[in-house]
């Protein structure tokens, strides 16, 4: 929403967003709100996970101002949380998932990423991830 109207109409999402500017201060403010309504961690780390989906910028500013408050929530000790409930509270995906399953079709699955312009590839078993032990692919958390 810090976006100005003219930026707005460049962008061609004048209208698809709510009508209200703020700045990325406001915007700021308004996280931690939200952030603080949560008591469980889990639930801290799911929000802001979301908000990362949404708005990468605001992310890593609410983060890069408030490293101490919220660095217990996006690594340790949350994240681990996070890998083994990762089935659970699994909204969309940040990787791309290959099995054994996908023996003899891997290329197949690699072209289904929606991105040309790749740059890194991590690969992981899934084992061992911050000394969990092997969650498989519930380990991309």
């Amino acid at each position: 929403m810090a976006f100005t109207l003219e930026e707005r109409q460049v962008l061609g999402i004048h209208g698809l967003i709510p009508p209200r500017f703020k700045t990325q201060e406001e915007q700021v403010t308004l996280c931690k709100k939200n952030v603080e309504r949560y008591q469980e961690p889990l639930n801290k780390y799911i929000y802001l996970a979301g908000l990362q989906d949404r708005n990468e910028k605001l992310f890593y500013r609410l983060l890069s101002e408030n490293v101490e408050l919220y660095m217990p929530i996006v690594y340790t000790p949350t994240v681990g949380l996070a890998c083994q409930k990762f089935g659970l509270i699994f909204r969309r995906p940040r990787g791309l998932f290959i099995s054994i399953h996908d023996k003899g079709h891997v290329y197949d699955v690699i072209r289904n990423w929606p991105e040309s312009d790749v740059r890194a590839i991590v690969v992981t078993d899934g084992e061992r991830i911050l000394g969990l032990g092997d969650l498989g692919a519930y380990g991309m958390g």
